[in-house]
């Protein structure tokens, strides 16, 4: 402004003005005064536009320090953006690794319960063989007894034959003799010691039934012990075809659990990329270009993963089945919850409001309808996981309801203090609340072979809603410039 001034003031030879030289004298200094009061040395109409040009200027110095002090506002908004999203990044990335330490524990945890599980196992398996050992042993013992008994029963019948051939032949001897007195003397004599014999025959055959009835006694207590045992080696094999099964559901519990491992490297390698996005986007913003082409990117790409994982696991040869993919979605999905509702606040109250207070009316309102359509979105997605959340809770409280009856049978007693406690396993009822969580997923993929899912219907709305957004963004931008 001053140079320009300097310009206005100085003298134009056009004009016909020139410096007075210093070496005049005082004569011809008036001589020049009373020139100038003759001829005036400047011209009034270019003063006026002089003048005229100034105010242009000045004017403009003005615009441009409004602009250049709006432009610098941005930048602080920026800059405090910036912050905020690196202290959200920095919660995520604890988050991330407070549910890291908690996997590992639960890793540790399930890793105890397999081992405790094979232990018990291989005791099962041994005392199973003892118990067929024992049956054996028993087995052989009673088809000896058996054969015993039937040794015996035989030499009975072949003592009572033996007695009625004595008696009869006895009393023929008698019948011939009755007439002869010395012979009848004689035969009362042999008659008494006969009946000597016949008494201790029936002292013997006595004792010989009162043998059998204890052998008999014995092979009934021996059947009812095979009995008992084959009833204990029963229950020994359901517990161990239960323990099988716990084990079988420990080892897919694992493979879910390595899932989860792998889900969370996979966040943390995304969160250290948004970090590192983080200084490029606000050197972006600072410059005036926009953001939501990366968003859409990165919306975008992980759309692509999460359509091309259900393919690989599909198709694949892999060890994580359809149950571990769906208990890896709705552990990803809870976590993701977690965070939204742990700084929703912060990114309602923070996140949004600068931005919209720094933009112009229409980019705010544009910013406006879409961080509403966003959060109409999220309260969506959230109640879609209450709702696989309750389901999920109320299918484990069937399974646990339905497995409290547990057998008390004599024979599975012994077996009971090897079974680890009902919160490190589930109980041998379990096999049906899977079966009612086998059906439903498979209620589940019918449903879903007809139609998309509803959170894949959701993320399609939520990038159709960044790209109608990206759209209008340009269109205003493109009406400012025509304009």
């Amino acid at each position: 402004m001053i140079a320009v001034f300097d310009q206005i003031c100085a003298p134009r030879p056009d004009r016909g003005f020139a410096p007075l030289p210093v070496s005049t004298t005082a004569a011809g200094n008036m001589e020049a005064l009373g020139m100038e009061e003759e001829e005036p040395w400047y011209d009034k109409q270019d003063l006026e536009q002089d003048l005229y040009l100034a105010a242009e200027l000045g004017k403009t110095l003005l615009e441009k320090n409004r602009e250049m002090e709006d432009s610098l506002q941005e930048l602080y908004l920026t800059n405090e953006e910036q912050v905020q999203e690196i202290e959200y990044l920095s919660k995520q990335l604890e988050m991330l690794r407070e549910m890291n330490e908690q996997h590992a524990k639960v890793y540790e945890q399930l890793d105890v319960s397999a081992h405790k599980l094979e232990l018990t196992n291989q005791k099962l398996v041994q005392e199973s063989k003892e118990s067929q050992q024992k049956i054996d042993r028993l087995t052989g013992t009673m088809e000896a007894l058996q054969n015993q008994v039937d040794s015996l029963t035989a030499r009975v019948e072949e003592l009572r034959s033996l007695e009625q051939l004595r008696a009869r032949a006895e009393g023929r001897a008698i019948h011939r003799t009755v007439h002869s007195i010395p012979c009848f003397q004689e035969l009362c004599g042999v008659g008494r010691c006969e009946d000597g014999a016949v008494r201790n025959l029936e002292a013997e055959q006595h004792s010989l039934e009162e043998e059998n009835e204890g052998l008999r006694d014995v092979v009934a207590a021996l059947q009812a012990a095979m009995c008992a045992e084959r009833d204990r080696r029963e229950g020994a094999e359901r517990e161990c075809a239960h323990m099988l099964q716990q084990s079988a559901h420990l080892e897919e519990r694992l493979l879910v659990a390595d899932g989860y491992r792998q889900h969370v490297l996979e966040l943390e390698a995304e969160l250290r990329e948004l970090q590192q996005l983080g200084g490029v986007r606000g050197a972006d913003r600072a410059n005036g270009v926009s953001d939501t082409p990366t968003v859409l990117a990165l919306s975008e790409g992980h759309a692509r993963e999460e359509g091309a994982e259900p393919k690989g696991k599909g198709g694949g040869t892999g060890l994580v089945g359809p149950d571990s993919a769906s208990v890896h979605k709705s552990c990803s999905d809870t976590a993701l919850n977690a965070i939204a509702g742990r700084d929703a606040p912060g990114r309602k109250s923070a996140g949004y409001g600068p931005r919209a207070n720094g933009m112009p009316g229409q980019g705010m309102s544009i910013l406006r309808e879409v961080d509403e359509q966003y959060h109409a979105l999220l309260e969506r997605y959230e109640e879609l996981l209450g709702k696989c959340r309750r389901r999920e809770d109320s299918l484990h409280h069937a399974g646990v309801q339905t497995s409290r009856p547990v057998s008390r049978d004599s024979s599975t007693r012994d077996c009971t203090s090897l079974v680890p406690p009902p919160s490190a396993v589930a109980t041998p009822a379990s096999g049906a609340a899977e079966g009612v969580d086998a059906q439903a997923e498979t209620e589940e993929g019918g449903r879903a072979g007809h139609h998309t899912p509803e959170y894949k219907a959701l993320f399609k709305e939520i990038f159709s809603h960044i790209q109608k957004s990206k759209v209008d963004r340009k269109s205003c931008k493109a009406r400012k410039s025509n304009k």
